[in-house]
């Protein structure tokens, strides 16, 4: 880290940290209990960023709405049979993702 990634705001630096994976990849979070699913309906960057800033009723009020989750298995069932890509980015302890939108 350099002493200008410390003047950037934190969505920037969770934008510039995020990353495209295959399922694969993040198979041991899920199997650590560390692996959070954002809904394609919200914004990951937004999400990531009240998590790291710990905004409680923010993030209550995604867990409401079901806007985001633990993975568990009946989610890997549905979403992660063939491989598939999810946009990654870590905000420890968690890894969060969420599938990639495709568009038809």
């Amino acid at each position: 880290m350099t002493d200008t990634d410390n003047l950037l705001p934190l969505k920037t630096k969770l934008n510039l940290e995020t990353a495209k994976l295959k399922w694969k990849e993040l198979e041991l979070f899920f199997a650590k209990g560390n692996l959070l699913v954002v809904s394609t309906r919200r914004d990951l960057i937004e999400v990531a960023a009240q998590i790291a800033e710990n905004k409680k009723d923010e993030i209550e009020t995604l867990i409401l709405n079901k806007d985001i989750e633990f993975a568990g298995p009946q989610w890997v069932k549905t979403n992660c049979q063939n491989n598939p890509d999810l946009w990654t980015v870590v905000v420890a302890p968690y890894v969060v993702c969420q599938l990639t939108k495709t568009v038809n």
